[in-house]
């Protein structure tokens, strides 16, 4: 399912990034300064970020290279903007995207856009 993301981060900045995919996929994190390595699961993504379901908390700020599990098969670098507390121990993290290659963005817009094709 694909709504719009009006989200409005813990800064209180409204902003509107175009439409997200409600599609859950296996996530593995990694921290490379310190070499942590941990799993959770995309619970909504879009051309800009994610939104990540974690049993580890993720401070804001902080920078993670998140490997997709299945499709789109993307690696991509990602800072964490906001933390929630979820439930049963985990955390909801929002994360934007950044440093992305042009080739990385190319295939994301292209798995949102199949996606999109495939839900309407």
């Amino acid at each position: 399912m694909f709504e719009p993301n009006r989200s409005a981060p813990e800064g209180g900045e409204k902003r509107v990034l175009g439409v997200r995919l409600r599609k859950y996929i296996d996530v593995v994190v990694e921290d490379r300064l310190s070499s942590m390595l941990f799993r959770g699961a995309i619970a909504d993504v879009s051309e800009t970020g994610m939104r990540v379901i974690a049993d580890q908390y993720l401070p804001k700020g902080t920078k993670y290279t998140f490997t997709m599990k299945s499709p789109p098969n993307l690696s991509l670098r990602g800072e964490v903007r906001w933390i929630r507390d979820f439930e049963r121990e985990t955390y909801q993290v929002g994360v934007l995207f950044i440093d992305v290659t042009e080739e990385d963005r190319r295939r994301l817009a292209n798995f949102l856009d199949l996606e999109r094709r495939r839900l309407a």
